[in-house]
């Protein structure tokens, strides 16, 4: 296998399993150590990380432009803050892979700030895609009850984060940012870093008080989404450079499996009632809303000979 191959099968192999393992580990330092603490040191040390690559790289030769800082330092509050932060948060009464699930619709979520913000049309194939995987996560959040018992605190903190983050997102291909994803990134990071290390100080008992508290599977789950959570980006980097966008997208699909499997089995977490019923609908309903287009395409191109 050739060294690149081999590259790019280690890339995909990173943000599969580390990305979609994120959520598990998210609960599981969210169990002992305050939201804010986590979002905190984990942005802090990928910010430093990757803006010390970039310094190293040489990738930082000239700073960015004011307007680029602005850009970024926004776009971070919303992603790190305001949607890892929200979902963090939600973690404490929301299991992981519920939240992946949930988290999986992001796709849909963009789509629609793209429709509204840039009035960017959604093909017929990717609205019943949008559709579907609504219907899929209706039915993932209900408990059998009632409506509104389905929709508790923690889901709504979810489905904020996932607001902040497709907003976000969808905000972020219109704004002047560093051209370079390490450089931005680490910006981002960065600054989400400092401003919730310093918000929560401001509120919490110190940390030195604290830290004794914090058990060892809580610091383990820290320090995994610090190092690997972090590191996996550089892996998402290198992909975009040298792989098409729409397989780059799979791990939308791939990581709320993984999520799920290591809730489940290894977290011994609660089945929702249909968890079974709702997760197929949210999958094949991303499918489409990511693969709809590409595949009616493809199909229309291999009738139009025989048209002719």
């Amino acid at each position: 296998m050739k060294k690149e191959s081999l590259i790019i099968l280690s890339c995909y192999a990173a943000i599969y399993i580390v990305w979609g393992s994120t959520y598990f580990f998210i609960k599981m330092a969210v169990e002992t150590i305050p939201p804010f603490y986590v979002v905190g040191f984990r942005f802090l040390f990928g910010g430093v990380i990757f803006l010390l690559i970039a310094l190293a790289t040489g990738r930082l030769k000239t700073l960015p432009s004011l307007r680029e800082a602005g850009a970024a330092l926004l776009l971070g509050s919303l992603l790190l803050l305001g949607g890892n932060g929200l979902v963090t948060m939600a973690e404490q009464s929301v299991d992981s892979y519920v939240t992946a699930l949930m988290i999986a619709t992001t796709p849909i979520v963009i789509a629609f700030f793209n429709r509204v913000l840039f009035k960017m049309r959604v093909s017929i194939v990717r609205l019943a895609g949008i559709l579907t995987g609504i219907v899929g996560v209706g039915l993932l959040l209900y408990d059998g009850r009632s409506v509104s018992t389905s929709f508790s605190a923690g889901v709504l903190m979810v489905y904020g984060g996932v607001l902040a983050w497709g907003f976000a997102t969808s905000l972020g291909h219109r704004m002047d940012v560093p051209q370079d994803p390490f450089v931005n990134s680490g910006m981002q990071m960065l600054f989400a870093g400092v401003v919730s290390l310093a918000g929560v100080s401001a509120y919490r008992e110190p940390l030195a008080l604290l830290a004794p508290s914090f058990s060892r599977a809580s610091v383990l789950g820290l320090l995994y989404l610090a190092t690997l959570g972090s590191l996996a980006f550089s892996a998402y980097s290198y992909l975009l450079r040298h792989e098409p966008s729409i397989r780059i997208v799979s791990y939308s699909l791939v990581n709320p499996i993984i999520a799920v499997f290591l809730g489940l089995v290894i977290g011994d977490e609660q089945r929702v009632p249909y968890l079974f019923i709702g997760t197929p609908f949210i999958l094949v309903g991303l499918f489409f809303m990511l693969y709809g287009d590409y595949l009616r395409d493809r199909f229309a191109g291999m009738r139009s000979p025989a048209r002719a």
